[in-house]
């Protein structure tokens, strides 16, 4: 069989082309440690390594994303903890300002310190997280609060909160509005509030004269509290002459509707009245329902309860019997009406307002010989401590939130870590190179790669013209 020369030249060059690409391809792999290199070396697995990469990029961000979450909501649970520890120490001035030995002077250097505590809430408030956002504007990125006066401010934010996406189906809230954190806080013990009260049912500064002193009162039942429509009353007191003890006058109270003016006692108006259908007990319940031998229509029952302790008259300190309010020169009088309270549905009250009347408490206090100054003062005093105390609660409520959302999001964090495993160790599968089977090719078409270069040596010296 005759074979040409250029037939055996070209089987010879192909071979070679042939073993050297395979040799490059195979070193390419051994370097980059990869056995795909082109979709064309297995066109499947290149699929799913193109759906893998994807996800495993989508997963990065989700990452990225949980870690700015993280790192936000660290910054807001670390300012409200600073807003907690700035209500704790209003709350222990408060505590300080009660003790009834203190000097008209005294409180007001507790308020230089009141007032000190507020200018740092204030800032908490306009906290900025590291990236210059406002940790309480909601969705604006504006200062929150203006402080038009002490104890009036304004908020400049709206009721968002900015998410982020930390999964596929999850975005979570990493900031808070000033409005729930600040000013949503009810005030009272967060179902009614109880406060000093004139005769009108107004709610003045003060107006009583007597050293009467209301507790801030309970829901006995929260259902009949909630059906009540009208939720304006008080609690007004009466006194009268006790000829066998002029200093321990009788004291009785109403309850009286302020809409109507009628007791809600007997129904009765109110007007005019000099006593009331019960009798006083300095600290006992004042329940606002009908008691057992009370005829009223139809029977009512608003699910609260209160107490008032002290005396709810007004005691001349040198006779120590009801003050005398007629006449010139004043005669006393054997029977009127004396202290009252009002009792009202809680209404939101923001914490900087709280903090404003605490001061007007401090500044506006006198002493007298009779200790209504004194019980004035606690009156407003204890009206403070609830508000504080709910908006202790109310902040505590918000940083619990938070904790929760940090929990969640280092849950998705650690879901996020597995997932990017599962994805390293699918690819690896896919891509990776078994480095023992490519070296032992590697050698092996080394081998032929050698043996064609060798074959080719030979070819060339088939040639008659050696002969000739």
């Amino acid at each position: 069989m005759r074979i040409a020369t250029s037939t055996l030249f070209n089987v010879s060059r192909s071979g070679l082309q042939k073993h050297s690409v395979d040799q490059a391809r195979l070193q390419e792999q051994l370097s980059t440690g990869k056995r795909i290199l082109t979709p064309s070396d297995d066109p499947i697995a290149s699929a799913r390594v193109l759906t893998i990469n994807q996800s495993a990029s989508i997963n990065t961000q989700y990452s990225t994303n949980s870690d700015s979450a993280d790192s936000a909501l660290r910054t807001t649970e670390s300012t409200l903890s600073q807003v907690i520890s700035v209500i704790q120490d209003v709350q222990t001035l408060a505590v300080n300002a009660g003790n009834p030995s203190l000097t008209v002077s005294e409180k007001k250097m507790l308020d230089s310190e009141l007032q000190g505590r507020y200018q740092e809430l204030l800032g908490l408030a306009n906290g900025t997280d590291g990236n210059g956002v406002y940790l309480f504007s909601g969705f604006q990125n504006s200062k929150p609060f203006t402080e038009t006066s002490y104890g009036n401010v304004t908020y400049n934010g709206d009721e968002g909160q900015r998410l982020i996406q930390i999964s596929s189906g999850r975005q979570i809230p990493v900031s808070e509005n000033g409005v729930d954190v600040f000013q949503r806080i009810k005030n009272g013990n967060g179902t009614f509030i109880t406060a000093v009260a004139g005769n009108n049912g107004a709610v003045p500064t003060a107006t009583n004269k007597g050293s009467g002193i209301i507790s801030p009162g309970e829901v006995v039942d929260p259902s009949k509290w909630n059906a009540v429509t009208n939720k304006d009353v008080r609690v007004q007191f009466y006194w009268q002459a006790n000829t066998a003890d002029s200093t321990k006058p009788v004291i009785t109270y109403d309850l009286i509707d302020n809409t109507t003016g009628n007791s809600l006692i007997d129904g009765t108006a109110t007007a005019g009245h000099t006593s009331g259908p019960r009798a006083y007990v300095d600290g006992g319940d004042i329940e606002f329902k009908q008691l057992a031998g009370e005829v009223a229509v139809p029977a009512w029952d608003y699910g609260i309860k209160t107490s008032v302790s002290g005396t709810p008259v007004e005691i001349d300190p040198l006779t120590k019997a009801p003050a005398a309010t007629t006449g010139n020169p004043p005669v006393a009088n054997t029977a009127g009406a004396a202290d009252s309270f009002s009792i009202k549905a809680s209404t939101n009250v923001d914490l900087f307002t709280t903090l404003g009347n605490f001061t007007a408490a401090l500044t506006s206090y006198t002493t007298d010989g009779a200790g209504k100054g004194q019980a004035a003062f606690q009156n407003q005093l204890n009206g403070v401590m609830q508000s504080l105390n709910n908006a202790l609660n109310s902040v505590l409520t918000t940083q619990a939130s938070i904790g929760a959302r940090m929990k969640e999001t280092e849950s998705v964090q650690n879901t996020t870590e597995d997932l990017k495993l599962q994805y390293q160790k699918t690819l690896s599968t896919l891509e990776d190179l078994d480095y023992n089977a490519a070296i032992s090719d590697f050698a092996m078409n080394q081998m032929l790669l050698d043996a064609t270069r060798s074959s080719f040596s030979k070819v060339q010296d088939l040639s008659l013209f050696k002969y000739i």
